[in-house]
C-alpha cells in the first residue's frame, strides 16, 4: 500500500505545468528513433531544448545529438530515471518490458514503441503498474492513425456495408530495414520473427477493426526453433473468415481488404489519404480522406505532440496500451500453435553418398 501511494504521488509531481515543455528522453536510438521521432522533435524547438538521449553506443548517441542538436544525452538509461517526466521506448523488443517498469515505478509516462510486449502477461504488468502509478501508458502502433484505417473501423462498427465476411492482410517484403543493432536476428535474445514485428501491425489492426480478438484456425511459418520469416495465419471472426500472409523474404501485394456483405475495400498500405470501395452493384467509389501526412514518418510528429500533451495538459493517449494486449495474446497463441509449412523441397531433399576422402 505505501509503495503504490509513493508512485501516484511522484506520478502527479511529474506532471508539466502551462505552456513549459516536459522533460522526455528518447530511450534507445536506433533507425527508427532516427528516422521516425528525431525528426518530429526537430519540428518543436522548445521540446527538443528539454530533450535527452539515450543508448548505450557512445559514439552513436553523440552523433545524433550533434545532427539533431540536442544538448543532453546518456549511455545508460538508469541515470535519468529520476530526471524525466516522460520516456519513449525504442529499445530491442525484449527491452521494452523491463526499462518501461522500470519508469513506470518511478511514476514516468511512457510512450512504448510496437510489440508493446513479447508476452500478455508482460504487457498486463505495465498496464496494470501504469494504473498504481497514476501515469500513462501509450504505444505506437501507427497503423491505427491511418485516416483509411479509422474509416474502415467505423464503417464495421456502424455496419454500414453489412456483416464483415471476409477479410485479408498482406505483407511482405525483403528485409532491408537499416538496423542499428541487428537485434531482429538474434536468436539469444529474441522471441520471435515476422509475426511478432509486422504481424504486431497486423493482429492489432484486425482486433481493433472488428471490437474484440478473433479466433485462431491456422498458424503456419517457415521455422525450424528459430526465428520464422514467413507467417500464414487464418482466423475466424463469426462469419467473417480472415487471413493474415507475412513475409521477410518475398515481396506479396502489401495491401488489405475488408469484405462485407454489401461492398468490399481494397486498399495498398501507403494509400492512407483514400478509400476504394467497390459496392455489390459494380459501382466503385473512391472517399478522399483529410490528411497532413504524406510519409510513413509524417505521423511520427501527431505521435510526438500527442505524447507532450499527454503529459503537460493531462490529454489522453492516441493509443492507449490497455487496447493492444488482444493482439498480444493473439501472437502468443499463434506462436504456442505453429505448424511448420510443407516444405517438400526440404522432404524431398537427397544427401548423395560420398566416400570418404583417404
Amino acid at each position: 500500500m505505501k509503495k503504490e501511494s509513493m508512485d501516484k504521488n511522484d506520478g502527479a509531481r511529474r506532471k508539466s505545468a502551462g505552456d513549459t515543455p516536459p522533460t522526455i528522453a528518447i530511450i534507445g536510438c536506433g533507425a527508427f528513433a532516427e528516422w521516425f521521432y528525431l525528426p518530429a522533435f526537430a519540428k518543436r524547438p522548445t521540446a527538443l531544448q528539454k530533450l535527452i538521449l539515450v543508448d548505450n553506443n557512445a559514439d552513436r548517441i553523440q552523433k545524433l545529438a550533434s545532427k539533431f542538436h540536442v544538448a543532453s544525452f546518456r549511455t545508460d538509461y538508469r541515470e535519468v530515471l529520476d530526471e524525466v517526466e516522460g520516456v519513449i521506448v525504442v529499445v530491442p523488443h525484449q527491452l521494452h518490458y523491463p526499462i518501461s517498469m522500470d519508469f513506470l515505478r518511478k511514476g514516468v509516462h511512457v510512450l512504448c514503441e510496437k510489440p508493446l510486449a513479447e508476452s500478455p502477461d508482460e504487457a498486463r504488468e505495465m498496464v496494470e503498474q501504469s494504473k498504481k502509478s497514476g501515469v500513462t501508458l501509450s504505444a505506437n502502433y501507427t497503423q491505427r492513425l491511418f485516416p483509411a484505417n479509422i474509416k474502415i473501423k467505423e464503417i464495421l462498427m456502424q455496419a454500414k456495408f453489412g456483416k464483415p465476411l471476409y477479410m485479408s492482410y498482406a505483407w511482405g517484403d525483403e528485409f532491408t530495414w537499416p538496423t542499428a543493432s541487428g537485434f531482429y536476428f538474434n536468436p539469444k535474445t529474441r522471441r520471435g520473427g515476422v509475426l511478432l514485428d509486422r504481424g504486431a501491425h497486423a493482429l492489432d489492426l484486425i482486433c481493433w477493426w472488428l471490437g474484440g480478438k478473433p479466433e485462431l484456425v491456422l498458424s503456419e511459418n517457415d521455422s525450424f526453433g528459430g526465428i520464422e520469416a514467413v507467417a500464414n495465419i487464418t482466423l475466424k471472426s463469426g462469419e467473417c473468415t480472415i487471413v493474415v500472409k507475412l513475409s521477410w523474404l518475398n515481396v506479396l501485394s502489401n495491401s488489405y481488404t475488408v469484405r462485407c456483405e454489401l461492398a468490399e475495400i481494397e486498399n495498398d498500405f501507403r494509400g492512407w489519404w483514400h478509400l476504394p470501395i467497390r459496392h455489390k452493384s459494380g459501382k466503385v467509389e473512391i472517399i478522399p480522406l483529410e490528411t497532413s501526412e504524406r510519409e510513413y514518418s509524417d505521423f511520427g510528429t501527431k505521435i510526438v505532440d500527442n505524447f507532450i500533451d499527454v503529459i503537460r495538459k493531462g490529454n489522453a493517449p492516441l493509443i492507449p496500451a490497455s487496447e493492444i494486449v488482444p493482439s498480444i495474446e493473439l501472437i502468443q497463441e499463434c506462436y504456442a500453435k505453429a505448424q511448420r509449412f510443407d516444405l517438400p523441397w526440404y522432404k524431398n531433399l537427397e544427401v548423395p553418398n560420398v566416400n570418404p576422402i583417404r
